[in-house]
């Protein structure tokens, strides 16, 4: 089974662990010597390869081990094999333990590996070990703030961060991960007081403004949010996501042309999304230019052939355009597709509230309007016969509908099939009374 393998947190540079873990070549003779070499010159390949293959390292000092499963893991790192390197690190940490060196630049690698194999508790386990030797090391506080918020523990997470923006306010990025985890701790007002930190510290980021002006969004402040995303699309003209954000936040306030221009820049950036084509049709059908939503809606029906709204955006573009075969078209589209959503569904649902608080002729009323959209719905068949069973004297509705029921359901829904059955038959004599009088009159 191949070895999975993923970035390592963008907090731990590799960089800075080579110069703790790997000395470079001192001039000194040695078995390692060469290996140091090596991959001081990148060639990991070749150092995994030649370590591998040595049969004994017992003539090797303990400090001359430790070196060689460093380099050995670190040749591993390079590769992406990161099963490997810890395999290679834990040896590394062994012999150091036994000789009473410190293994803070071992944990600190050890970490980066186990946090690319995604074991947290391990990576978790790595990096406190070196805090507890070195507290202002903010490089892995931060790696150890990024596996915490990697594996969801947010309360974790924004502990290590906001130790972070106490020793350093100036790091926006800091700034936003505290906002990333208030926010997902529901704390949002101080998720959005840390975001508009971050964004005053790099109002070039779009994440940072992404998630800010979501945020004011969420709170009902438009134009705070409109703000914040015109200040980044300043440094970042080109970023889609900000085009669509300011786009879709003028469509929201129905200034629809500031929204067209938004979206065409959106599309002009690289976002073809169906929903992109869609808003732009919309625009143009509100402002009543159905020749010019035309080509627009057609594109997003293309990219995307389950949505309603352009369906029915369409047919209503036609129906403007005296166009009434494809207008009527689409619009049965839209209808046989609502009535096959969740529509059907609510009314069913909402003729059994009726139903049970006794309003029974709003619960038909629902019943029958989500068989309408749905003919020959069995489950409909048989909620219309209960509520005339239960609610009126005279059973012929209700024994009509048990039989539509029993007509309908091929096989499913046994226990309601043997109600209706059981049903019918002890309605069998109320019905036979029922017709008498109406036979005896004739």
């Amino acid at each position: 089974m191949p070895e999975r393998v993923a970035p390592a947190p963008d907090s731990t540079p590799s960089a800075s662990v080579d110069r703790d873990t790997v000395r470079r070549p001192s001039g000194r003779d040695g078995p390692v010597q060469a290996l140091r070499a090596a991959y001081m010159e990148g060639a990991y390949d070749a150092v995994v390869r030649r370590i591998r293959s040595r049969r004994r390292h017992d003539s090797l000092r303990a400090s001359e081990t430790e070196e060689l499963y460093v380099l050995l893991g670190r040749a591993e790192q390079a590769r992406g094999r990161h099963a490997a390197a810890v395999d290679a690190f834990r040896v590394a940490r062994r012999v150091a333990g036994d000789e009473k060196r410190s293994t803070v630049a071992i944990d600190r690698a050890l970490g980066d590996s186990y946090a690319a194999l995604y074991r947290w508790p391990e990576a978790t386990s790595a990096f406190e070990r070196v805090l507890d030797v070195r507290p202002d090391d903010r490089t892995v506080r931060q790696a150890l703030g990024e596996v915490y918020r990697r594996s969801r523990k947010w309360s974790e997470a924004r502990a290590q961060y906001a130790q972070l923006v106490r020793a350093d306010s100036s790091n926006g990025r800091w700034w936003m991960r505290l906002g990333q985890c208030n926010r997902e701790l529901n704390h949002t007002e101080r998720a959005r007081r840390h975001f508009r930190e971050a964004h005053r510290r790099v109002p070039r980021s779009a994440e940072v403004a992404l998630s800010l002006s979501r945020l004011h969004r969420a709170e009902g402040h438009p134009e705070a949010a409109r703000r914040v995303v015109d200040t980044t699309l300043t440094h970042q003209p080109g970023d889609s996501r900000l085009w669509r954000r300011r786009a879709d936040l003028a469509f929201e306030r129905d200034d629809l042309e500031r929204a067209r221009r938004a979206y065409v820049r959106t599309l002009a950036t690289g976002d073809s999304s169906a929903t992109v084509y869609r808003r732009i049709g919309l625009v143009d059908v509100r402002s009543q230019q159905y020749a010019q939503a035309l080509p627009f809606l057609r594109r997003s029906l293309r990219r995307d052939s389950s949505h309603a709204r352009t369906t029915l955006y369409l047919g209503v573009t036609y129906l403007r355009l005296d166009s009434l075969q494809q207008a009527g078209t689409y619009l049965q589209n839209t209808i046989d597709r609502e009535a096959n959503g969740p529509i059907t569904k609510a009314l069913e649902h909402q003729g059994a509230v009726y139903s049970r608080r006794g309003k029974v002729s709003a619960a038909l009323e629902a019943y029958k309007t989500a068989l309408r959209l749905r003919p020959g719905r069995a489950e409909l068949y048989f909620r219309l016969a209960t509520v005339y069973d239960e609610h009126y004297r005279d059973k012929v509705p209700a024994a009509r509908y048990y039989r539509r029921f029993l007509r309908a359901n091929e096989g499913a829904l046994p226990e309601l099939r043997r109600y209706a059955t059981s049903r019918l038959e002890a309605l069998r004599t109320a019905l036979h009374m029922q017709q008498r009088p109406s036979a005896s009159s004739e």
